[in-house]
């Protein structure tokens, strides 16, 4: 808290203004949490920090603590806008400024302090505010009393100021008067031996009685006043006089000292007394000097008379309020106390300082009386103690004080008059200082007494301080005995527990835990004396250590026997698997024989704790026993599910995109669309599949994908029984948590658990030493499987992925050890495959007597895409999905850069080549676009794409081609029409010599429609000639844009389309630029559309 206190103030109250003074001044805090908001979530701990600022103003500031230990200010209010506090409970509260805000504390009593000190300071600085408390009944109670006793600035009432006047007045005039007689009577006790009122230094300077004061005031009025300072003239010199004053000299230096006792003195008014320009009094009594002098209440000071030089220096001023105090010289200074520490300071500053203080007060009240008639001409005057109360006083009040100083003047020298021939003063006085000296002697003694007490004090503390501490060391033995009597009593077994450790059964459940109970009370006995050395215990604790190792050994034994027999009561006739019925052979559960074993849990936690060389010798034994039994069941599942792996129909070929493959591919062509129908319903068509398999009808992912389903919940249940049954885990389960000991035994097994490195290097290879023969198994299996059907592997790489992420799942570190191992092996093998095929399509070649048709790579593809995406059915968030859809890529740019390198011109400018380039990606691109759009294959409709375009391009380029040579000489003719348009107007065209409306007409006569139609029945005939061999459907379906039926239907209607198009160009030019000649095409659309009709493909 103080840490804290320090850090606020050094971070946020530390700033200061021009003065060099603090803004800000720290008064409390206190920690809150509060809520973060529902995008925050959960609380946020925060700071409210009090302060009060050097003008009197206060703040609520709202901090937050920063990660390097300082606090920052977020939110500040003005302590004038506080308007209610209501304590919800003790660790929370509302608060109501501009909103209400409810802060929850960690401490009632931060929370308490907090809250006390803002409504404090709420008041201070709002002291006319009203503030609702609710839940503060201290504070509401305490709520007027403290306002009127803290408001500043509040005036009293009329009957409070003016009894406030009334005593003022009358302590002002007291003060005056017993200052006069202290004055005075340095000079009556040197003119005569008449007694004063005396006190000694060090008695309580209380009030007078009644009867007290009047005597005191009649003692002192006897002696007449006399304003000269000489000795010699108080009174005429006799004998009497002569021997008391003797007397008197006697005793010096005793000087009287006057001992001011209010707690703002006046100056020393009777100092003016002694003024030379002083008139002496008459010394006759007054009846109206003497009556208000007796109305005013007794002065509540005395002066003392000093004592022998040697034992006292001079005394000193001393308050109303404080008494003196003293300390004589045998005190013990080390002994320190206020009277001591008082007693020192006074021997040090001596009685010189006094005096002359007391001289320069006299002297300065001497210069204030000389301006008295200022005072009486209407100024106003104070004098120095007025001065210190900060107040003034009118000049008519100072009169009435002198006066009434004259008047008791009068009084004292009637007095003195009577009394100054009278020898029985100077008996009386002789008498005083007697009764002086002895109370200075009953003083001694008094604090040589304080001084003892002091001391036996010390001592009885001393005694009271070992008494406790006997107190606490007789607890501590007795407590001591106790635990040595309960330890005695722990580290003893009774014989029926030894005896029931050594010949109870280990076999029935209710054996088991009576061996549980025996064995926790020599558990019990064994820690409580695992460190301890005491000769009552050694020969006892050996004792229970022989039993121990005799119990933990029989169960090892028993145990050792049972492992085996367990499990070849498991494996049974079948070698652990159930009978191969209707359905496939799966493994028997393990179920029974863990919770037969799974009883003794217990004493393998006892068995850990207490013979860790026992336990390490069972866990071997266990794992020995359980690794045949799952060696066995496992491999004949595999041996049993290798018989379900179907062999590939044809030899493996169709999954190659080599030329030897294109034979089996054209003959199962038929089937191939099919197959990729099967795509939208896979799951239905694999499960009907498994219903209606028999041996050898299932691929060899389907077969391995059982068969994972199988080994992994084995392996989940074996890793699971291991952590139960041994107890290998990170939770440290002790044999006394497991009886539920008492937290003594916990804490000795905690500190005493841990095994050997051996032992954890053991338990922790658990599973490998269980299940190491699995990998070897596992590659074998897999090898055989891709040996009947290489195209599978993309399928076995699926199952994998699925049962990894299964295992990431679950946390099980041995299965995925395992199966990564499988999977990384089987990603390089799939790698090297789709490099083979890439390989495989790059070496294909066209020669120039099959230049025409579609490549067998093109016609591969398909049933490729179909073969493996029936292995990734419900693999589309899976590894393997992309990698396919990479060699996918990969696979289609080498079909098409293959494609573009078979059908390169021979030479660039030769018609032929063109036409064989263009023919060649014609009939390939229109196969590939066919049937990839059949299959429906999502990854696959990007290459489709890609394929249509590349169709398109060549398309349109075969048609100019092969319409140029029976329409070579009309298209060059508006071709250089077209030309000239660019730079010249339409109607300036045939002006142009070779552009001239003659060379129109020549032009146009060539072709009519007779003509037109033996040209279209030339160009059919060269079109089939170039598409022969692809004048096969291909498909029935429209597709990708492409028209239905044969390569020849899509490239004849390309053709009727371009001299259409063109035919309407030439109309149009003819019109736009020949339109007054009157000349126009010998035939027309209608005839371009009936010559192609005459030819259309299928008529």
């Amino acid at each position: 808290m103080a840490d804290q206190r320090q850090n606020i103030i050094a971070s946020v109250f530390s700033r200061r203004n021009a003065m060099g003074n603090l803004e800000e001044t720290y008064v409390s805090h206190v920690k809150i949490w509060e809520d973060a908001g529902p995008e925050g979530g959960g609380r946020k701990p925060r700071y409210i920090l009090l302060s009060q600022a050097n003008n009197g103003s206060g703040f609520i500031h709202k901090s937050k603590l920063n990660t390097n230990g300082t606090f920052s200010v977020g939110k500040t209010w003005r302590l004038p806008e506080l308007r209610a506090i209501q304590v919800v409970n003790p660790l929370a509260f509302n608060i109501t400024l501009s909103r209400t805000y409810r802060w929850q504390t960690e401490s009632q009593a931060d929370q308490a302090a907090f809250l006390d000190a803002l409504v404090r300071l709420f008041r201070t600085v709002s002291p006319g505010s009203q503030l609702q408390l609710e839940g503060l009944p201290e504070l509401q109670n305490g709520k007027d009393s403290f306002s009127d006793s803290r408001r500043p600035g509040r005036t009293p009432s009329p009957s409070a100021y003016a009894g406030s006047t009334r005593r003022s007045s009358q302590t002002l005039r007291t003060r005056t008067s017993s200052q006069l007689d202290r004055e005075s009577e340095p000079l009556q006790r040197y003119s005569s031996p008449t007694p004063h009122s005396q006190l000694r230094v060090g008695a309580s300077p209380r009030p007078a009685s009644p009867s007290n004061s009047h005597r005191n005031l009649s003692s002192s009025s006897i002696h007449p006043r006399d304003p000269s300072p000489t000795r010699s003239n108080l009174r005429p010199p006799s004998v009497t006089s002569q021997s008391q004053q003797s007397g008197l000299r006697s005793k010096q230096p005793r000087r009287p000292s006057n001992v001011d006792t209010v707690t703002y003195p006046l100056p020393p008014i009777n100092n003016l007394q002694s003024a030379p320009s002083r008139p002496e009094v008459s010394s006759a009594p007054s009846p109206f000097s003497s009556s208000p002098l007796r109305s005013r209440p007794p002065s509540p000071t005395a002066s003392t008379r000093t004592r022998k030089q040697s034992s006292r220096g001079a005394t000193a001023s001393t308050s109303n309020d404080v008494p003196p105090l003293r300390r004589e010289q045998n005190t013990r200074i080390s002994f320190y106390d206020p009277a001591n520490q008082a007693t020192l300071d006074r021997l040090i500053s001596g009685g010189n300082g006094i005096n002359s203080d007391g001289e320069g007060e006299d002297e300065n009240a001497l210069a204030t009386m000389s301006n008295v008639e200022e005072m009486i001409e209407g100024y106003e005057w104070a004098s120095d103690d007025v001065i210190t109360r900060k107040s003034s006083r009118g000049a008519a009040d100072l009169i009435e004080a002198r006066l009434l100083d004259e008047l008791m003047a009068l009084e004292k020298a009637n007095i003195h008059s009577f009394l100054e021939s009278d020898d029985r003063i100077g008996i009386v006085l002789n008498f005083l200082d007697e009764a002086i000296s002895e109370l200075d002697n009953m003083d001694s003694l008094v604090s040589s007494y304080k001084i003892h007490l002091n001391t036996v004090s010390d001592d009885i503390l001393y005694i009271q301080s070992q008494n406790r501490g006997l107190q606490v060391q007789t607890q501590n033995q007795r407590a001591l005995l106790s635990e040595l009597e309960n330890l005695l009593q722990t580290v003893n077994v009774d014989q029926d527990s030894l005896i029931t450790l050594t010949q109870e059964s280990l076999e029935k459940p209710s054996s088991v835990q009576r061996l549980e109970e025996a064995a926790s009370q020599l558990y019990r006995a064994l820690q409580a004396g695992r460190d301890t050395e005491m000769a009552a215990t050694m020969e006892r604790l050996q004792e229970y250590r022989t039993h121990n190792v005799q119990f933990c050994k029989r169960m090892f034994d028993f145990l050792s026997i049972m492992f085996t027999a367990r499990s070849t009561m498991l494996l049974g006739d079948n070698n652990g698997l159930t009978p191969a019925g209707k359905g496939r052979p799966i493994l028997v559960s393990h179920q029974e024989m863990e919770t037969y074993l799974g009883r003794y849990s217990g004493l393998m936690l006892y068995l850990k704790e207490m013979d860790e060389t026992v336990y390490a010798k069972l866990c071997a034994a266990y794992f020995s026993a359980v690794s045949g039994l799952h060696s066995t069941q496992m491999k004949m599942l595999l041996s049993s599910y290798a018989n379900f792996v179907k062999k590939s129909s044809e030899d493996g070929q169709e999954h190659s995109f080599s030329s030897a493959s294109a034979t089996s591919v054209s003959k199962s062509a038929a089937g191939m669309r099919r197959a990729g129908t099967i795509i939208r319903s896979p799951i239905e068509g694999r499960n009907r599949d498994k219903d209606k398999a028999t041996d050898g009808d299932l691929r060899a992912s389907e077969v391995f994908g059982l068969v994972l389903e199988q080994l992994a919940p084995a392996i989940y249940h074996e890793d699971e029984f291991l952590t139960d049954f041994l107890q290998i885990n990170d939770t440290a389960l002790t044999f006394a948590d497991y009886m539920g000991l008492d937290n003594y035994f916990r804490r000795q097994a905690a500190r005493a658990a841990g095994l050997s490195q051996t032992t954890v290097k053991l338990v922790r290879g658990a599973m490998d030493l269980i299940f190491g023969f699995l990998p070897a198994e596992l590659k074998t299996w897999l090898d055989n499987a891709l040996a009947k059907d290489r195209m599978e592997i993309i399928g076995i790489i699926a199952s994998l992925e699925r049962f990894l992420s299964e295992a990431e799942e679950r946390g099980n570190q041995f299965i995925l050890t395992i199966l990564e191992k499988q999977h990384t092996r089987l990603k390089g093998m799939f790698e090297r495959h789709i490099k083979e095929q890439i390989v495989d399509i790059e070496q294909t070649k066209l020669s120039s007597k099959k230049r025409r048709g579609v490549a067998h790579f093109v016609k591969n593809f398909p049933a490729y895409v179909t073969r493996v995406e029936n292995q990734l059915v419900g693999a589309d968030g899976l590894e393997i999905r992309s990698s396919v859809d990479a060699a996918y890529e990969k696979i289609v740019q080498t079909i098409f850069d293959s494609l573009k390198q078979m059908a390169k011109l021979e030479g660039e400018g030769e018609d032929k080549g063109q036409l064989n380039y263009h023919v060649i990606l014609i009939e390939n691109m229109h196969h590939f676009v066919a049937e990839t759009s059949a299959l429906e294959v999502g990854p696959v409709a990007i290459f489709s794409r890609r394929a249509e375009t590349i169709y398109d391009e060549n398309l349109n380029a075969y048609v100019k081609i092969v319409l140029r040579r029976p329409f070579a000489r009309i298209i060059d003719y508006f071709e250089g029409v077209e030309r000239l348009l660019k730079t010249t107007a339409p109607t300036e065209v045939a002006n142009n010599n070779i552009y001239s409306k003659s060379a129109l007409r020549k032009v146009v006569k060539e072709y009519n429609a007779k003509d037109l139609r033996k040209h279209v029945d030339a160009l059919f005939v060269r079109v089939a000639k170039h598409f022969a061999e692809a004048s096969g459907k291909t498909t029935t379906e429209e597709s990708g844009g492409i028209a239905p039926g044969t390569v020849m239907v899509g490239v004849w209607k390309a053709c009727e389309e371009e001299l259409l198009r063109i035919t309407e160009l030439f109309a149009k030019r003819i019109s736009q630029c020949y339109g007054d000649s009157g000349v126009s095409l010998e035939y027309a659309v209608g005839d371009v559309e009936a010559a192609f009709r005459r030819n259309r493909v299928g008529s």
